[in-house]
């Protein structure tokens, strides 16, 4: 039986509490992987062995079994979590369910760390901490849950794969950069990324010109990945920042920014870019290819999109302020959504363009006498042009590579004269032939050695431009021809490996040099400086050598072909940017897709018009998830049904198929078809399009339904009033005041402010925890009801003095009137204080709804 691989890239979205059902999705997706290779990886659970079976047969498809694998993986805030869970299973030849014991390892994790129980992810009263939820417990939980993982694996299992996360660090992060001009300026940069591989990829040492492979596993090193993978879901206020560590701060982990110095603080990377698909995309075109293969980009958010019922403008009417204030926070989680997009497509074009008319141009000549003729004709009438251009764009690559922190300062190197390029070709130029009309592919030297004149660029995309020409003649070939095949793409994949470890090399040896195109003479010295590199490292010797292990095996022709390919397409673009982009294709895998196993019901078109509300995590701000336990099950259960419905379709699965695959989900996590449709018509229920304030009282009525969820509502208070210091002392003390901590100190003002509040406080109270005991606040004496009273009596005292003793009757007299005077003003602003205080509960008990019946119940 031949294999075909389907690769998935994963690209995981933030979204807090959504972590839950981007853990049912990547307990799927480690399900199918597993269950559709051989390679030794632990089994499935008892009560997953149904559904395992059943990916297994739709990967069969007739003489061919796929085999589904996933081998790069990016995530950001709730997905750089669920990401490092799954990178670090693959690499460690492990499972994300390695204990069987009453249900899916992972969902128990969630279920339990998703929990705000106060002494673990919500602190004690009294702990100092600078954010509401406890981050150290977090990160010791992470570790807990990463080691686990990889200590279930067996190394005979373990396969290649490269993990990226984002952070975004605080403080001042910038780089210089010059304009044409060469003035400076900064330029602000928070963005922070981290790689960690399991890939073995060859390196190459240019003193000994040789490749060398170590055997490494960065993602071995759970505790280093638990720390990127907590600063990476670092939300703001919810936990505090993370110190980014040396060993986090060197490369790699560290690709981003490029200096490593550490010690900066990190954030959610979703602050600032929720969907890293650059990086994502330059591995897949380095990933080598030994056989028949479909690369796919899949794109895991959990939403439907950006818009928000309560940002709708109301017609022709000028929007309010509310609504204004409202759209524009929206807009910068609206350009990153459509910066995603905008990507994408970019990509795919540049991967289409990259390869579609000089690949159909290549397959042509391979197959057409004449149209190879024409074609080399053509490549030694051109080759000149092509060699001038490359020899100017040399030196633009090193240039650029030279000064990788410097983002404008390719304007310059642009704009290279024919005499800057005349003073080039003086020089040995090792990166390409001279223009002499020569299409050799080798060229040997004295000793009779191999040597590749034509520089790293045009190396790689000649072997990718012949791999890709194998690739599909092994779709359409026997079994006789597949053979061969199979070994020529070994041959290419293996010379591409060697073509990317000599163009790191170089990369390292430009970065680290001094050139710079500003001086006079400036193009010039930079080739001396570049053909000095270029020796050091014996890069013709070593790409001479490569080629010729790559022709033994696959025959000059196709080289020679693609190589005139390279002249004829790229003679008038010589100095465009190398683009490792690669053919793929996208799916996006959202919450919004209809639930099959709903068809028959009614409730499954209620579900279609939910779209991401189904999700209780999509809820209260992404945080919904967190109210109860029941609810991060259900989410957990989407998440799963939701990666069947998308991965069963890319695998060509048809609706019943899928249909009844849902129903071995439900039966796997113990749920019944009749409970998930009266929960789907409660989610309509409860959070309807415009639900604003609604959701919250949902989620408030779900934890007053136990001692726990009370005690929560309670510790989450308590903790955003122990944190309101980090609004300021004088704002955090009158916060604290307000909201009535025990044996608050400070001055009588604040003394006052906690006996005013206390009303107000005790309504909210009432309404958010069933049950709730406050300790009363000690009212001030200047509003104690006996005042005005005993102060009118003093006054009245004063009279009777004035009227009886002649000797003080002025005196008193006046006296009296003051004290009668202050009497009134206390009477009055003592009842003024009540009333307001009375006012004051009764507007929030009119806008804060008590507690439902049906949580009373329970």
């Amino acid at each position: 039986m031949s294999d075909h691989e389907i690769r998935i890239a994963l690209v995981l979205n933030g979204g807090v509490s959504l972590a839950v059902w981007m853990g049912g999705v990547t307990h799927e997706l480690d399900l199918i992987r597993r269950a559709s290779g051989d390679n030794g990886a632990p089994g499935p659970q008892p009560y997953d062995a149904v559904l395992a079976e059943r990916w297994r047969e739709l990967c069969r498809q007739g003489a061919e079994q796929r085999r589904v694998v996933v081998d790069v993986i990016a995530g950001t805030s709730a997905g750089g979590l669920n990401g490092s869970l799954l990178a670090t299973a693959i690499a460690n030849g492990s499972t994300l369910d390695p204990d069987g014991d009453d249900g899916p390892w992972l969902r128990k994790k969630w279920v339990g760390l998703g929990s705000l129980d106060v002494g673990k992810l919500v602190p004690s009263a009294g702990v100092k901490s600078t954010s509401v939820l406890d981050g150290k417990y977090f990160l010791r939980q992470l570790e807990d849950l990463l080691k686990g993982v990889a200590d279930a694996g067996q190394s005979d299992a373990e396969e290649p794969v490269t993990l990226f996360v984002t952070a975004s660090g605080l403080g001042v992060q910038q780089f210089e950069a010059k304009d044409a001009a060469g003035q400076a300026f900064v330029v602000p940069d928070h963005r922070y990324l981290y790689g960690f591989t399991s890939e073995d990829a060859p390196t190459y040492d240019g003193k000994r010109r040789e490749f060398t492979v170590e055997d490494k596993n960065g993602l071995k090193d759970t505790e280093l990945l638990a720390r990127a993978a907590r600063a990476s879901a670092s939300f703001p206020a919810a936990f505090g920042p993370v110190l980014e560590t040396p060993e986090l701060a060197a490369r790699p982990p560290r690709i981003q920014p490029d200096p490593a110095e550490s010690g900066s603080w990190l954030v959610d990377g979703g602050v600032l870019d929720n969907a890293p698909f650059g990086p994502v995309l330059d591995v897949v075109a380095r990933r080598p290819v030994a056989g028949k293969a479909t690369r796919y980009v899949l794109y895991v958010v959990p939403s439907a999109g950006i818009g928000h019922a309560s940002t709708a403008l109301p017609g022709a009417h000028e929007p309010s302020w509310r609504v204004a204030a409202l759209s524009a926070v929206q807009f910068p989680r609206e350009v990153d959504f459509r910066s995603d997009v905008e990507q994408l497509e970019r990509l795919l074009l540049e991967a289409d363009a990259s390869w579609s008319d000089t690949q159909r141009l290549f397959d042509r000549c391979l197959k057409q006498p004449e149209e190879r003729a024409r074609l080399k004709a053509a490549a030694e009438a051109l080759q000149p042009a092509y060699s001038r251009g490359r020899a100017a764009g040399g030196v633009w690559e090193a240039v650029t590579k030279a000064n990788h922190d410097q983002s404008t300062v390719l304007d310059a190197a642009s704009a290279l004269s024919e005499a800057e390029v005349d003073e080039i070709l003086a020089t040995a130029h090792p990166w390409v032939p001279g223009p002499d009309g020569s299409t050799a592919a080798l060229r040997h030297d004295a000793e009779g050695n191999p040597r590749w004149l034509w520089g790293t660029g045009a190396a790689e995309r000649i072997i990718r431009l012949i791999l890709r020409s194998l690739r599909y003649r092994v779709s359409d070939a026997d079994a006789a021809e597949r053979d061969e095949l199979d070994k020529r793409l070994s041959a290419a994949s293996d010379c591409l490996l060697k073509v990317q470890a000599v163009r790191d090399a170089l990369d390292v040896q430009l970065a680290a040099a001094d050139l710079d195109l500003r001086p006079a003479g400036g193009a010039e010295a930079v080739a001396v400086g570049l053909n000095d590199i270029f020796e050091d490292l014996q890069l013709q010797r070593a790409l001479g050598d490569a080629f010729a292990e790559l022709i033994s095996v696959i025959g000059w022709e196709l080289v020679d072909t693609a190589l005139e390919v390279e002249i004829v397409s790229r003679c008038t673009s010589a100095r465009t940017p190398e683009q490792r982009s690669a053919p793929f294709q996208f799916l996006r895998l959202g919450p919004d897709i209809p639930l099959a196993v709903l068809d028959e019901l009614q409730e499954g078109s209620i579900a279609n018009q939910l779209h991401d509300r189904i999700l209780y995590g999509s809820q209260v701000g992404h945080f919904g998830a967190f109210g109860a336990a029941d609810w991060r099950r259900w989410d957990w259960l989407m998440g799963r049904l939701h990666c069947v419905a998308h991965l069963g379709s890319m695998l060509g699965a048809d609706a019943g198929w899928i249909r009844e695959t849902q129903r071995q989900v439900l039966q796997a996590e113990g749920w019944k078809l009749d409970a998930v449709a009266e929960r789907i018509g409660r989610l309509a229920r409860d959070f309807p399009v415009d639900a604003g304030m609604s959701a919250l009282v949902t989620m408030r009525d779900e934890l007053n339904a136990s001692p726990e969820g009370r005690a929560i509502t309670k510790g989450l208070a308590d903790r955003m009033v122990d944190v309101s210091g980090g609004l300021g002392p004088q704002v955090g003390d009158w916060v604290k005041a307000v909201a009535g901590r025990k044996h608050q100190p400070g001055s009588w003002l604040l003394r006052t402010a906690r006996w005013f509040t206390e009303p107000a406080r005790e309504t909210v109270w009432e309404r958010m925890v069933r049950g709730a005991k406050l300790s009363p606040a000690r009212r001030p004496p200047l509003f104690e009801p006996w005042l005005p009273v005993a102060t009118a009596a003093a006054g009245v005292l004063l009279l009777v003095v004035a009227a009886l003793v002649d000797a003080v009757r002025i005196p008193a007299a006046v006296l009296a009137g003051a004290v009668l005077a202050l009497s009134a003003v206390l009477g009055v602003v003592t009842w003024y204080v009540r009333r307001t205080r009375r006012r004051i509960r009764a507007w929030i008990a009119r806008r804060l709804p008590e507690i439902s019946p049906e949580s009373r119940s329970r």
